[in-house]
């Protein structure tokens, strides 16, 4: 967003703003492995293989060195209902379970995702973040009243006057970020989780991540006379 550059005198006071933005590649993700199995007779072999399938998973990150403390499971949920199986509409019995195994390193995110699908498990779904968004977003506020103060110094330059001291600064609207991911074909679709269907091509796509952080802000000055 563009900031405004006209000046606004209030008496003694000046009403400036200041804009700054960054763009930030993720250099974190949350890799989600969705486990779902249904039997149309018992709930019993839905169990049975959703349990096995639990212990597969675990097995393969524990191969992969995955901390313990960087993999977490949802609670396991069970419905019976009727629903549609290759096509046939019928009453099943399904489980559903999300494990969702964080990265701080992308490379190893790569990596763990091609083991899992190796071994079958292809229902993934990616989710990117920035660690130090928090910081980024000060850092990018303090930029920009620092640009208002430089417009205003000029500002007051004209009429022979200097800034006194800000006597407000106000937030534009939310400082928050626009994600986007690129690829060689699609430039800047607005996106921050990337699915994976059952192509292990496309399983194995490398899909960088970038952060887009912006602020806004009116800082009102006081002149000295």
């Amino acid at each position: 967003m563009a900031a405004p550059a006209a000046a606004q005198s209030v008496e003694n006071r000046i009403v400036l703003f200041g804009d700054a933005a960054q763009e930030v590649p993720a250099d974190e993700a949350t890799l989600q492995v969705n486990l779902s199995f249904s039997d149309e007779r018992d709930i019993k072999p839905v169990y049975g293989e959703h349990e096995k399938a639990r212990l597969q998973l675990v097995d393969l990150l524990e191969q992969s060195k995955i901390p313990l403390k960087d993999i977490q499971f949802s609670q396991l949920l069970t419905r019976r209902g009727r629903d549609s199986y290759r096509g046939q509409p019928g009453e099943r019995f399904t489980s559903y379970q999300r494990a969702m195994i964080k990265f701080t390193d992308l490379d190893r995110l790569r990596e763990v995702q091609q083991t899992l699908t190796t071994g079958g498990f292809t229902d993934l779904t990616a989710t990117f973040s920035v660690s130090n968004q928090r910081q980024i977003e000060l850092d990018l506020m303090e930029k920009a009243i620092g640009r208002a103060k430089e417009k205003a110094s000029q500002a007051a330059k004209a009429t022979s006057r200097t800034i006194k001291r800000i006597v407000r600064v106000s937030d534009v609207g939310e400082n928050e970020g626009f994600y986007s991911y690129r690829e060689n074909f699609r430039a800047n679709l607005p996106q921050n989780q990337v699915s994976y269907d059952n192509d292990a091509l496309r399983q194995m796509m490398t899909i960088p991540q970038v952060f887009r952080f912006s602020a806004l802000v009116r800082v009102d000055f006081e002149l000295n006379e």
